[in-house]
């Protein structure tokens, strides 16, 4: 066991030099790591996600690091008043004491200064007191909702194969879902970077006999072909929560009053959503009640049902756990249980499984 005195500030000195002039511990974009985990995630089993009988779609992180190491700029976006991990690099005392926790083993396991790890670092940058990241979708998780919505026994080849819009691409685990379910995809974003790193991961990964349309605009100006589209599948952006850019075109900047964006954003989407479905066929709008946002739920169920679709279903997103365990250590070194907030559940009850959270997608069919 290493033993290490917790005011040791040489040790601790020497590990926050090292670790500083690395500079800061993004993805890895070379070739072979970004290829190697793209195949990982292409070959995942990802049936082994779906329980039919509770309508969860189980949690697997494969091919989540891919997309993030195309969107660095996402360490730098704000949620709300939450530091975000670049605020916490850029500061010598508080990047210290997250140093100095991996060094004691009060939140990691315990590791000499040379053994911390770029990974190590991201989760702690991540973990951070009083820090959030934003959050991205889980490529496989996306896959699997394609797989159960989209009809399968339509051609898969060319244009004339399943189409779906993601309304709001957000940064590429949807994408990377759509390339692995094998359907052609068309998305939305206005924030530049974003877009830029969508591009990329398209280039790179997308089958040569699919279509991936990429635009950079908001959902609510995207007015799709009547009966054009096979599948609606997003996680909206949360009103004022998440800060994506700077752009004019973002929505929580282009109507800055909650009531305004909920009618000129976001029912203006599923609006459009509604007009460009095949009749029969979902929109899947993946939401959860906040702290910020206490009715997002029961918000968009109404938006819907009053656009003119029927809420036919709901399906769940299982969430992260850590180590198969409902407790977890903060960066304090305090014992946390890890419960669903239920100040904040609404009225759409959860499955009944022990030890698991859950997110609704709710399911709506035109």
């Amino acid at each position: 066991m290493i033993v290490i005195d917790k005011d040791d500030n040489k040790v601790l000195d020497e590990a926050y030099n090292t670790i500083l002039n690395k500079g800061f511990p993004y993805y890895p974009i070379d070739r072979k790591w970004r290829d190697d985990t793209f195949n990982q995630l292409y070959n995942f089993k990802r049936d082994t996600l779906i329980d039919r009988k509770n309508k969860v779609i189980g949690q697997s992180a494969h091919g989540l690091n891919l997309a993030w190491s195309y969107m660095e700029h996402a360490w730098g976006i704000k949620c709300g008043k939450m530091r975000t991990p670049v605020e916490i690099w850029n500061d010598e005392e508080h990047l210290k004491k997250g140093i100095n926790k991996i060094l004691t083993g009060t939140f990691f396991k315990q590791k000499a200064a040379h053994q911390i790890t770029d990974s190590d670092m991201r989760s702690m940058l991540r973990r951070y007191t009083g820090t959030q990241m934003v959050s991205n979708f889980r490529p496989t998780a996306a896959a699997a909702l394609y797989d159960v919505f989209v009809d399968k026994e339509s051609p898969l080849e060319g244009t004339e194969a399943g189409t779906v819009w993601d309304p709001s691409m957000g940064y590429g685990g949807r994408l990377l879902g759509a390339i692995c379910a094998g359907v052609n995809y068309i998305g939305t974003d206005p924030c530049i970077p974003t877009y830029k790193g969508l591009e990329q991961i398209r280039d790179k990964y997308g089958h040569k006999h699919k279509s991936y349309t990429l635009l950079r605009q908001g959902s609510e100006t995207y007015i799709p072909e009547d009966e054009s589209l096979d599948f609606v599948f997003t996680s909206p952006p949360y009103f004022g929560w998440e800060a994506y850019g700077d752009e004019p075109e973002q929505s929580s900047i282009k109507f800055n009053t909650s009531d305004m964006w909920k009618e000129k954003f976001l029912k203006q989407t599923i609006a459009n959503a509604y007009k460009g479905l095949k009749t029969g066929k979902k929109l899947a709008l993946n939401v959860a009640n906040t702290k910020q946002y206490k009715t997002f739920e029961e918000d968009t169920v109404q938006l819907a049902l009053d656009v003119g679709f029927k809420h036919t279903d709901t399906w769940w997103l299982s969430l992260s756990t850590q180590q198969g365990t409902s407790e977890y250590l903060n960066l304090d070194g305090n014992l946390e249980e890890k419960k669903q907030e239920n100040r904040y559940l609404g009225k759409f009850e959860r499955p009944n499984l022990p030890g698991r959270k859950f997110e609704p997608t709710f399911i709506f069919t035109k």
